[in-house]
């Protein structure tokens, strides 16, 4: 019945040819040339932070139990420049500069359908698509060995599902898989099959036992065309390897090479010896470049696992999802620092990991990316833009109702003034609206050169529920509440030789209120009354306006 099925594709998809189609590309023309060596440097530093570093409360969400809304939102990761940011009192709403449209979204609007009536299975991990369409906005994850009713073939390659949803024809059989292996038990090299002896200056790989994630069953790779995902699997397995050479498929240009590896760079953190600069295509050949080769990799590795198993003790301490992910984020603010420089140490786990503690935003993404996957939770790697123009990155990860944006870098002062342990939460579990103002051009940041380059879409964020200050219990509507809610949040932090205090509000005038010069010198006067090492509170204007926090730094002698 599937060859039956597939040749009622292919002749749909024939006919559709004749007819005139034109094929859609990637949209790559115009974008400028990379440097040979992507330096991947940053300056994003958010102001002070909450405590609860060591304490995470246990939280369950009640609201908004509905599946996912996963609205292909642009995100992504690439190659990231000096970006820097004040940490004081005012804030700058920039305009958020709308991402240039990638030529998926192009595709032809209108297929034909042919009535079938089959059950098939799903035989890879997998998202249904709104449209018969490449790059259409993903609606369901689907597990492989997910049995799924068919009721129409498509000229694009799509079977129609029973709810009016889509998935491409790659993705399902009559069969059913054999295994259906979880993706966090899944070893990289059990999908990259070597068909010949791989060179390598160790016999064992340096990859840790521990870390079990399949690259098929990252949302970035799936987003990626057939092309595309061959020469993403060819990467990862010629650096698994420490391979010198990589063949690119035939049909992928400069950009797509670009595309590809900027993607993996940043979404396959384990690879942590890969170097910053992009590989240029030579003669259909990319000449791969590595930081460190395999002996001191699996050295490296070993100080990493230590660090994990720690690490995992305390994420292994909490049940719900929420706290669970809050744990991971803590850790990484905690024990690490910004870093002014950019290289494969600071923008990859390899310092963040075995004591360094100093990092790039991509580090500080990569890094909670790593301890997620170990941890058995979604997340991936969203790079774009700041309000100055610079490269920044930042976590999607799936979160009990839905996607939501986690941002380490920006819960992590970059000032002598705060403590290390210093972390807040703005952005832990934001939403798209909360960050359109902040993070911009998601999945398609810009160039030194003042042009962007496409990586992919991430899952749309919309929900609420598990936002910190909602989770939390920490949002408040009047001013008499919310004024006795700063003062013990103040009283927590100087208790705790702690840096911030905030809360959220519900609306902006209360947010201007609240943050009154009045207020203020209540504020200052009640923390210096319950210590005197307090030296000052001043209130925090940079980034809380579109959440509406109310936010006030404590300052210590």
């Amino acid at each position: 019945m599937k060859k039956k099925i597939s040749l009622i594709l292919a002749f749909l998809m024939v006919a559709t040819m004749l007819a005139g189609c034109k094929k859609t590309d990637e949209g790559t023309e115009g974008l400028p040339e990379v440097e040979t060596t992507t330096a991947m440097s940053e300056l994003t530093q958010m102001t002070v932070a909450e405590t609860e570093a060591t304490t995470v409360p246990e939280v369950t969400t009640a609201e908004e139990t509905s599946a996912p809304e996963t609205e292909t939102e642009a995100e992504t990761t690439t190659v990231s420049e000096s970006e820097t940011e004040a940490e004081t009192t005012t804030t700058a709403a920039s305009e958020t500069t709308a991402p240039t449209e990638s030529t998926t979204t192009k595709a032809a609007t209108e297929w034909n359908e042919t009535e079938i009536s089959e059950t098939l299975y799903v035989v890879s991990n997998c998202y249904s698509r709104k449209k018969a369409i490449v790059g259409s906005e993903s609606v369901k994850q689907y597990k492989a060995g997910t049995e799924i009713n068919i009721v129409a073939a498509t000229d694009t390659g799509y079977y129609k599902l029973a709810d009016g949803t889509f998935i491409h024809s790659d993705y399902v059989s009559d069969q059913k898989p054999a295994s259906t292996t979880a993706a966090t038990t899944k070893k990289p090299a059990e999908t990259t099959k070597p068909t010949e002896e791989k060179p390598s200056s160790s016999n064992s790989k340096p990859i840790s036992s521990s870390y079990k994630v399949s690259y098929e069953d990252r949302y970035p790779y799936q987003q990626l065309s057939s092309s595309e995902k061959k020469l993403y699997a060819a990467i990862v397995e010629a650096a698994e390897n420490f391979e010198a050479e990589v063949i690119v498929p035939d049909g992928l240009k400069r950009d797509d090479v670009d595309k590809v590896y900027t993607i993996l760079f940043n979404n396959e953190p384990q690879l942590f010896w890969l170097d910053t600069s992009i590989p240029v295509p030579l003669g259909g050949v990319l000449r791969m470049n590595y930081a460190i080769d395999s002996d001191t990799a699996q050295d490296v590795q070993k100080e990493i696992d230590a660090t994990v198993s720690d690490v995992m003790s305390v994420v292994a301490g909490y049940s719900s999802t929420i706290s669970r992910y809050k744990a991971i984020y803590d850790w990484v603010i905690v024990n690490n620092t910004f870093s002014l420089q950019g290289d494969y140490q600071t923008c990859g786990v390899y310092d963040s990991l075995t004591g360094g503690g100093e990092l790039q935003c991509q580090g500080y993404a990569k890094t909670f990316q790593y301890l997620c996957d170990v941890a058995g939770l979604e997340s991936m790697v969203v790079c774009g833009n700041n309000t100055e123009g610079s490269t920044h990155a930042w976590n999607v990860v799936y979160c009990d109702n839905g996607y939501y944006i986690i941002d380490t870098t920006w819960g992590d002062p970059y000032s002598e003034d705060y403590e290390r342990d210093y972390v807040r939460y703005l952005f832990f579990l934001a939403n798209d609206e909360m960050i359109e103002n902040t993070h911009l051009n998601p999945g398609n940041p810009m160039r030194k050169s003042g042009n962007h380059i496409y990586l992919y879409d991430a899952p749309a964020c919309t929900k609420t529920a598990c936002y910190y200050f909602n989770a939390y219990d920490k949002v408040y509507d009047s001013e008499d509440d919310a004024f006795e809610a700063m003062k013990a949040e103040i009283k927590a932090a100087v208790k705790a030789h702690k840096n911030v205090a905030h809360i959220k509000v519900t609306s902006y005038d209360l947010w201007e209120t609240m943050r009154d010069n009045s207020y203020w010198k209540k504020y200052q006067d009640y923390a210096r009354s319950l210590d005197d090492d307090v030296d000052s509170v001043s209130k925090v204007t940079q980034y809380t306006e579109d959440v509406l926090v109310v936010q006030f730094n404590i300052i210590y002698k």
